[in-house]
């Protein structure tokens, strides 16, 4: 029978079903019987059978922890009373195994007699254990996460992008030199505290970080109320959020005393270096026992090793010992004093000793200089080593492979061999994503990864920019498929470590088998060539043998497909313009009003694509002239009426089949007008390479152009033989250095020399002059030194929508409007 008391609700099949799914325990109170129900799965959530529960009109209440006990009585007494609307409460049950369950009590009276008086309640209790545990582990997370804070003295704050207002903790307010307490700061605030030396730059690289998925880290100077400035250092990462513009938070800490202190420990260091190291020779005393008792800066330099260690040392005792110091068989000084020659970790130095004597003559101790002989030898070595090699990778160059060709064609009827053609495959994407820094380590490491594939005895080389080859002593097919296969693996194990928005990484190689003696060696890397197209008409990441036919076939099919895609994308509308604005060097504000045109390429996906997947097609199947056009109608269509009023001049890159289009003025002239676009706020760039296609129609748009004011530039200027025979040939007024010559100004003192006479060439030909490729300060400070007036490049700005651009430039115009009006 069922206990009159306390029973278990016995539910019939559909209710049994719903409570198994969703587990829950429901119980049903008889306010007239005092009887309470419980089902079976509230039985089951504490670990008890049907016939477990013992016979106790108080069962709850035995079951609830005592500490959840009185708010489990007042929570159904407040609501029998009419307090509330129904009972809600957490509070814990003792399970079987003696644990605790947290469980989420919820229930409401559902029949009362003619008076309103309650007669029988019913409710479901769930199980909430591991959500109580989550919100414990929660809570112990956060709390380590503000002593972590407090301990590192850092502060937090975030930047809500669509509403243009920041949160500071208390920690920033403090370092920002205002009240220590959490606030809601205007975007203005932030502002106002930067350096002006520094404002610049922050607020470019905080507007760069936003949507950006990287880390960016950035150290600047604030001047507080009291015109105290400080240093701080800046961690930020952008987060998206459905629905709004999203998130820019970060960390701030104050690093003033930390620059203070490696500023005077650099001062310190500079002053014992100057004082100790102003002679260029290593030089060791020693006493009459030979015990080292002094050394300068150059000989511990020259033995690799700190003061402690050698002070105290037997002389003789650590030449005889230290396996890096040969030509050594001496237990004395007196082998010193004609002068002997030493290897010392691969140097060689000669050694002289002088006695040091007391003033009665007798000696005291020696000196023992050490003069580095080693310098003009390394110098052959490394001109013979840059001669054949190249000075990125360490790879072998053209040189090399060439003339290891040469040789391997002599014997190829006996010793045939293959000859690997790589292309990397997006590789023009990354640089243009990420800048020619980031290309520079991507070869070096693609090289690297590429070369722990190659058989002993293979030549690899790079050819130039990102083309690579391979000649390997092996003929047999089956063992070259394997190699390439290896090394298109090992490429796509790089990852250069930047989100380019596109494909990763790969590499497309065509492989020749030679065994003719009398193939020239331009036929035989040609056929590699061939087939490292087929492998890229293909769909890149693979690899091709040439086969004479196949390379034919392959190259008509590549063709169709992306003249295909490139005229769907223009008729899509799925090419994008971007902008990289051209700074003035001139100014500190880096004052802007000339950008130059980019095109992307956004894929069905979504994806950009860079311009490396459709430039080629273009140019090589005859379509560069219609995209030019696209891109020119494109910007005047949508922005030639607010040039004038932003004083924005926009750059047009033209290709060579572009300047050999006789209609091409009348097309540029036509469109301006009907856009009311303009033309002294547009633009040119012209190569070498694409002027001498055809030079009298190229030689006729320019000088049209500049009749119309619109700007010329000679793009990569002294890339090519011809370069200063164009200025007299071209009126052109404006000189883009080849970014060559830029990115190494720092350590080539050849490319600060071409560069100031470009300088000076220029100026007196009344040119502006833009450099091209700035990747850091030290660039742009040595370009000012050298009288370029502008410049062009990542660390300047990197390239956007042009879109963006143009909405930012406005929005920056009507905020300096509302300035005026208000001031």
């Amino acid at each position: 029978m069922t206990n009159p008391r306390t029973a278990v609700f016995k539910e019939k099949d559909p209710w049994k079903l719903a409570l198994e799914v969703a587990g829950l325990g429901v119980w049903d109170w008889d306010l007239r019987t005092k009887t309470t129900i419980f089902s079976e799965t509230w039985c089951r959530m504490l670990g008890y059978k049907r016939s477990e529960f013992p016979d106790n009109a108080d069962l709850f209440l035995l079951l609830v922890h005592p500490d959840d006990r009185e708010r489990a009585i007042e929570s159904g007494d407040r609501h029998l009373a009419g307090h509330c609307d129904s009972i809600e409460t957490e509070l814990r049950l003792k399970h079987k195994n003696g644990s605790w369950v947290w469980v989420l009590d919820r229930g409401a009276v559902i029949e009362r007699d003619a008076d309103g008086t309650p007669l029988r309640v019913m409710g479901v209790q769930t199980d909430i254990t591991r959500q109580k545990q989550a919100e414990q582990d929660a809570n112990l997370m956060n709390e380590r996460f503000k002593l972590a804070l407090a301990a590192s003295e850092t502060g937090i704050w975030h930047f809500d992008v669509g509403a243009e207002q920041s949160y500071w903790d208390g920690k920033t307010c403090e370092i920002f030199g205002l009240d220590p307490r959490a606030s809601e700061i205007e975007s203005e605030t932030w502002h106002n505290f930067l350096h002006p030396e520094d404002r610049s730059e922050a607020e470019q690289r905080h507007l760069a970080a936003i949507g950006d998925d990287q880390v960016m880290k950035l150290p600047y100077r604030i001047i507080r109320k009291d015109g105290e400035i400080r240093h701080v250092e800046t961690l930020a990462k952008s987060v998206s959020t459905q629905g709004a513009a999203g998130y820019l938070v970060g960390t701030i800490r104050d690093v003033t005393d930390e620059i203070e202190a490696a500023r005077a420990l650099y001062a310190e260091k500079e002053r014992y270096e100057i004082t100790l190291g102003a002679i260029r020779d290593a030089v060791i005393s020693t006493t009459v026992e030979g015990v080292v008792n002094f050394v300068n800066p150059s000989a511990l330099k020259m033995l690799s090793t700190e003061r402690s260690k050698l002070v105290g040392q037997n002389i003789f005792s650590l030449f005889r010992n230290d396996e890096t110091i040969k030509s050594v068989e001496t237990e004395n000084s007196c082998d010193f004093k004609n002068g002997v020659t030493l290897e010392i970790r691969s140097e060689l130095y000669r050694c002289t000793s002088s006695p040091i004597l007391t003033a009665t003559g007798d000696s005291c101790g020696n000196v023992y200089t050490f003069q580095n002989v080693s310098e003009e030898t390394r110098r052959q070595r490394q001109l013979a080593y840059a001669a054949h090699h190249d000075a990125l990778t360490g790879l072998y160059n053209r040189v090399a492979f060439d003339n290891a060709l040469d040789e391997a064609l002599e014997t190829a009827e006996d010793t045939p061999f293959a000859i690997f053609y790589l292309d990397l495959d997006h590789f023009k994407a990354l640089n243009d994503f990420a800048g020619h820094a980031a290309g520079d380590e991507a070869l070096q490491a693609i090289a690297k990864a590429a070369n722990t594939c190659l058989p002993k005895g293979s030549i690899f080389a790079r050819l130039g920019g990102d083309e690579f080859a391979v000649l390997v002593r092996n003929s047999d097919v089956a063992a070259v498929r394997k190699i390439a296969g290896d090394v298109i693996a090992a490429v796509q194990t790089v990852d250069p470590g930047y989100a380019v928005g596109g494909p990763r990484l790969g590499c497309s190689i065509g492989i020749t088998v030679v065994d003719d003696s009398s193939m020239s060696a331009s036929d035989a890397l040609a056929e590699a060539d061939d087939a490292c197209y087929a492998a890229k008409s293909s769909g890149r990441n693979r690899f091709s043998l040439f086969t004479e036919h196949k390379s034919h076939v392959t190259s008509r099919l590549t063709a169709a497909r992306e003249v295909a895609d490139l005229t769907a994308a223009l008729d899509e509308c799925r090419v994008i313009l971007y902008a990289q604005e051209i700074h003035s060097l001139e100014r500190s504000d880096g004052h802007c009003n000339r950008v130059e045109i980019l095109a992307r390429l956004m894929g069905r996906d979504g994806r950009i694509v860079g311009p490396d997947a459709f430039i080629p097609a273009a140019e090589r199947f005859g379509m560069a002239t219609v995209l030019d056009r696209w891109i020119i109608r494109k910007a005047f269509a949508d922005y030639g009426d607010l040039l004038a009023g932003m004083d924005l001049k926009l750059g047009f890159n033209l290709s060579a089949q572009t300047l050999c289009d006789p209609s091409l003025w009348t097309f540029v002239e036509s469109t301006a007008n009907k856009h009311r676009t303009p033309l002294s706020q547009i633009a040119f760039e012209i190569t070498e390479t694409a002027a001498v296609s055809c030079f009298d129609t190229a030689n006729a748009f320019v000088g049209k152009a500049r009749q119309n004011g619109c700007m010329v530039s000679l793009d990569d200027f002294g890339s090519g033989l011809s370069s200063f025979d164009y200025l007299r040939r071209f009126p052109i007024n404006c000189i883009k250095i080849d970014g060559a010559f830029v990115e190494r100004i720092t350590d080539s003192e050849v490319d600060r020399a071409i560069i100031a006479a470009v300088v000076k060439l220029a100026r007196s030909l009344h040119f502006d002059v833009v450099a091209e490729k700035i990747e850091t300060a030290e660039i742009v400070r040595q370009l000012r030194d050298l009288g370029v007036t502008h410049g062009q490049g990542y660390h300047l700005h990197r390239p956007e929508p042009l879109a963006d651009l143009v909405k930012r430039r406005l929005h920056s115009m009507k905020r300096v409007d509302i300035k005026a009006m208000t001031g």
